[in-house]
């Protein structure tokens, strides 16, 4: 993204892809972590707000960084469970 001068939430790849990967350990073991991913998700809301309060980022920048951190995580499930 740094080549092509895209700007992303580097705050929002690292707890997307966190998110992600606690959603596909949950998948892959059959177990319940509802409340975690919950959790997880209250606080990718938390930093995207506080991202668009201190005006770090626009809503665009906010999307790219949760895609670019969903992305590969989905992309290399089979692959690493």
């Amino acid at each position: 993204m740094a080549v092509f001068k895209i700007k992303a939430s580097i705050h929002m790849i690292a707890a997307s892809g966190f998110f992600m990967f606690a959603v596909a350990i949950g998948l892959h073991y059959k177990i319940n972590i509802n409340g975690t991913i919950a959790l997880m998700m209250i606080i990718l809301g938390a930093i995207a707000t506080s991202r668009l309060h201190l005006k770090a980022h626009t809503n665009q920048e906010l999307l790219i960084g949760l895609i670019t951190g969903l992305f590969p995580q989905i992309l290399f499930m089979k692959y690493w469970l």
